[in-house]
């Protein structure tokens, strides 16, 4: 709380304002941690995965689309199944996210189309790992971050700024209902990712994606699901 008033302060008042800050003045004034937060926060790793100690600093799920496409629906439709993997990933390991980066990009080795790799990053209202609430920011970031006359190869969501989920600090707004919502959601969160364990990931979705969609991996060679998906199992005729 003391470090949100000090930035405030000094003019950093959400995400977007701290990663365009000079982090010349942020070192001489604040910590490595803040420097490197605001470093994630322009999509720049400071972090690698492997020198991590327990839970991950920073979640990202993206991957390439099976053909390129310009269209906003589709990479609406990406966006959203990277965000849902990345906050069931968030509450795997008990943990809260405070901000979430959505990148874009153009493939980089069709020197014949247009180049265009853009990314944001916004700050949730507060830390959370309910997809819907990610879901609603990695939203508005798309819709701010695409143009059109671009031929998109991948998209990606990145959670950033985490916290373990036991360290939330309430807020002095904070009422008897809202104590509620955030158990309700928390059992919410909770029931979906047990059916998911159970019966398959996947099996609940928030906003399910058309199966034809132009963003999906080609799966032509991909080995059949028997112990996931019930319209793979194999049947025997008598």
């Amino acid at each position: 709380r003391r470090l949100a008033e000090r930035l405030a302060l000094s003019g950093y008042k959400n995400a977007w304002e701290l990663a365009q800050a000079d982090t010349r003045r942020l070192r001489r004034h604040y910590s490595a941690t803040l420097v490197r937060t605001a470093l994630e926060l322009r999509g720049i790793p400071c972090i690698e995965m492997n020198d991590l100690d327990g839970a991950r600093q920073r979640i990202m799920t993206s991957r390439s689309f099976g053909k390129l496409t310009n269209s906003l629906d589709d990479i609406r439709a990406a966006v959203r199944q990277h965000g849902q993997l990345g906050a069931a990933r968030l509450r795997q390991q008990n943990s809260l996210a405070r901000a979430v980066l959505v990148f874009l990009e153009t493939h980089p080795h069709r020197t014949d189309l247009a180049q265009y790799s853009p990314r944001l990053a916004l700050e949730l209202p507060y830390p959370t790992a309910d997809s819907r609430q990610i879901l609603q920011v990695a939203g508005s970031a798309v819709q701010r971050i695409y143009r059109q006359g671009y031929q998109y190869q991948k998209a990606g969501v990145m959670l950033l700024d985490l916290i373990a989920a036991q360290q939330q600090q309430l807020s002095l707004l904070d009422t008897p209902q809202s104590e509620r919502e955030r158990q309700r959601s928390q059992q919410l969160m909770a029931t979906i990712d047990a059916l998911n364990q159970r019966m398959g990931r996947g099996t609940i979705k928030l906003g399910t994606p058309s199966p034809g969609a132009t963003w999906q991996l080609r799966c032509a060679r991909l080995t059949q699901r028997y112990t996931t998906q019930w319209d793979e199992l194999p049947v025997a005729r008598a």
